[in-house]
């Protein structure tokens, strides 16, 4: 398993939103606006289904050139669970809210190992999730984000980084799109 596609796998989790509705606090992909992406406990519900999902930039630190995304309620909470698989690549992980600081947290973990945690606190259309990538096999960490754009209820894209130096390099560069 290799560093960017579980940062890609990370990336999609926080991708889509679903706005939760003023009144009854139901969930419909017609609710989801620009400004209440990420807003509240279901403020990703959006992601729930399957996602096909195209890496432009394939390598062995930007994962295959396919993936695909599953999301599924947890037992737990709000939290959404996801699993990844594309070729040689295995990830799951969670999207889950903190109510008590408003910040989503994405931890994951590859079959090799490797694990990632992003956050962040931002809402919208675009976002910005940061955290930091370690490697099982060398212990080493790296300073990881993703920049998530909504184009729409059933398409975003996800721009993987890893900071290098002073310098963040462009590691995936992935479009999802909803197939359920």
């Amino acid at each position: 398993m290799n560093r960017l596609l579980l940062i890609v796998m990370l990336a999609a989790l926080a991708g889509v939103p679903c706005a939760v509705q003023a009144q009854g606090g139901s969930m419909s992909s017609s609710a989801m606006s620009a400004s209440t992406v990420g807003v509240g406990p279901h403020g990703w519900d959006f992601l729930l289904g399957t996602w096909s999902c195209v890496n432009s930039t394939p390598s062995e630190m930007g994962g295959p050139a396919n993936v695909s995304l599953t999301f599924t309620h947890s037992s737990v909470g709000s939290a959404l669970l996801v699993h990844v698989s594309g070729s040689g690549t295995d990830v799951s992980g969670y999207v889950s809210y903190v109510a008590k600081t408003k910040t989503w947290w994405n931890p994951g973990a590859a079959a090799n190992g490797d694990l990632s945690s992003e956050s962040t606190t931002q809402t919208g259309k675009k976002t910005l999730w940061t955290g930091s990538y370690t490697s099982a096999a060398s212990g080493k960490a790296t300073a990881i984000r993703d920049t998530y754009t909504v184009l729409s209820p059933t398409k975003y894209t996800d721009l993987g980084q890893y900071q290098s130096g002073a310098s963040w390099k462009t590691s995936s560069n992935t479009t999802c799109t909803k197939s359920i």
